[in-house]
C-alpha cells in the first residue's frame, strides 16, 4: 500500500528497508533487492545481473539495481498501533553521493536532518514495518493529506 501511494502522488514507489548505518558518515544506507520501480533509477540505466545467492537463499536468481538520484527522498511505512489501527510512519531526507553496495540491489545514501542515529531511534520508536517505500522528492505534505482523508494517523520522523 505505502508503494501505491507513492507511485500515485510522487510517480516512484521503491521498496526499501533500512540495511546499515554508517556512524562515520552520519548517514543511513537504505534499498532494497529483487523488486523495484523502474522510475526511480534517474541517475542511471538500471542494471540486472545474474546472483549465486538470491535474496540471501541458496539457488541463483536475477537481480535488478536501480540508481535513484541524489537529492530530495521521501519514506513512508505503513504500520500498526497498540489498538490494531493502521499508521502511516514518514520521513524526508537526502540521498548524497557515497559508496554503495553494488551486489544487485537498489540502495541509498540518505543523511537525514537529525543525524543517522537519533532518525533510526525515532523511527523504530514508532514501531515500523520492516520494508518501507521510498519516492524521489519531498511529499510528507501530501502523505498528511493522504492520511487525513483516511482518518490514519502519521507519525512524521524528520523532514
Amino acid at each position: 500500500m505505502a508503494l501505491s501511494i507513492l507511485k500515485t502522488i510522487a510517480g516512484t514507489g521503491q521498496l526499501s528497508e533500512m540495511y546499515s548505518i554508517d556512524f562515520n558518515e552520519d548517514i543511513c544506507i537504505i534499498g532494497h533487492s529483487g523488486s523495484g520501480d523502474a522510475d526511480i533509477s534517474t541517475a542511471r540505466k538500471p542494471t540486472m545481473k545474474i546472483v549465486d545467492v538470491f535474496h540471501g537463499k541458496m539457488g541463483g536468481g536475477y537481480l535488478t539495481q536501480f540508481y535513484p538520484p541524489t537529492g530530495p527522498v521521501t519514506y513512508l511505512a505503513i504500520t500498526q498501533d497498540r489498538d490494531g489501527h493502521f499508521k502511516f510512519v514518514a520521513a524526508e531526507g537526502v540521498n548524497e553521493d557515497g559508496p554503495i553496495f553494488m551486489f544487485g540491489d537498489t540502495n541509498m545514501c540518505t543523511r537525514f536532518s537529525c543525524g543517522a542515529r537519533e532518525f533510526m531511534n525515532k523511527w523504530n520508536e514508532t514501531g515500523p514495518t520492516h520494508h518501507i517505500a521510498a519516492a524521489v522528492g519531498r511529499h510528507i505534505d501530501t502523505i498528511l493529506k493522504v492520511a487525513k482523508i483516511f482518518n490514519i494517523r502519521c507519525e512524521v520522523i524528520t523532514r
